[in-house]
């Protein structure tokens, strides 16, 4: 069995515009952060505080979403984007044996303010980047060789030129028209609370978004630490992703 292309990311890094990208191809069964729910929902849960009134769901656990997975990609590819937090309790060698493993990253000084506008408390966890290192980090243990890693800024400043070199590094063909797509709300992207993917729901393609109103990080203690933290990860990271020429 063909292993399921998988985008691990951190959050608003651009990564549901990329998922739309892949939907628009046409060629590929698109999950939208199936572990989302796992983290969340399941009886594994992560985190009880950011919904705790949610009641426990077997459904929801990361080995029977897996399954669910690995039965759909024996009839046709699948591809899936997740936050690479929600899979946290999961992440092992076995687990990540499963996936064709790539990743996605943005800037702490780009991503902490628009992650704050919709999570205030956030946690460190919640910011996606040592989870995103652990995972690639397993994954080159793994595979013994370097992982396909793409910065948010080559893929918002030049979408075609990134798109076609990450298309390359993960064996699928470059679909052009895939590149643009038609605005309006897609019932199979996770709708969380607070308008998350307002922006993506009505763009039509890959553009870097500019916001005037949302918190400076040497004005809030909080967001101050997250870059603290984040800020060493996301330079590791970046010395390691895919250089588009």
């Amino acid at each position: 069995m063909e292993k399921i292309l998988a985008l691990w990311a951190v959050p608003r890094s651009a990564s549901t515009a990329f998922e739309r990208m892949m939907r628009q191809r046409g060629d590929h069964s698109v999950h939208d952060e199936p572990f989302g729910k796992s983290y969340y929902y399941s009886e594994e849960r992560r985190d009880t505080t950011r919904y705790p009134d949610i009641e426990p769901d077997s459904q929801y656990n990361f080995g029977v979403v897996l399954e669910r997975l690995k039965k759909e990609r024996e009839q046709q590819p699948v591809f899936l984007k997740d936050l690479s937090y929600q899979v946290t309790p999961a992440v092992n060698e076995k687990f990540l044996s499963h996936f064709e493993s790539s990743f996605l990253i943005r800037h702490p000084a780009k991503m902490l303010p628009s992650l704050f506008h919709h999570w205030p408390d956030f946690s460190l966890e919640e910011t996606g980047y040592a989870a995103l290192t652990q995972i690639l980090e397993t994954v080159k243990e793994l595979t013994q060789k370097a992982p396909v890693l793409i910065d948010s800024d080559d893929l918002v400043q030049r979408p075609e030129t990134t798109v076609k070199a990450y298309c390359q590094a993960v064996d699928i063909p470059f679909i052009e028209n895939a590149l643009k797509w038609s605005p309006g709300v897609q019932p199979e992207i996770i709708q969380w609370e607070g308008g998350w993917h307002d922006y993506t729901q009505s763009s039509e393609g890959f553009k870097e978004r500019k916001k005037n109103d949302y918190a400076k990080i040497d004005d809030h203690e909080h967001l101050k630490r997250a870059y603290e933290y984040c800020l060493p990860y996301y330079q590791e990271l970046y010395e390691q992703r895919l250089r588009i020429q």
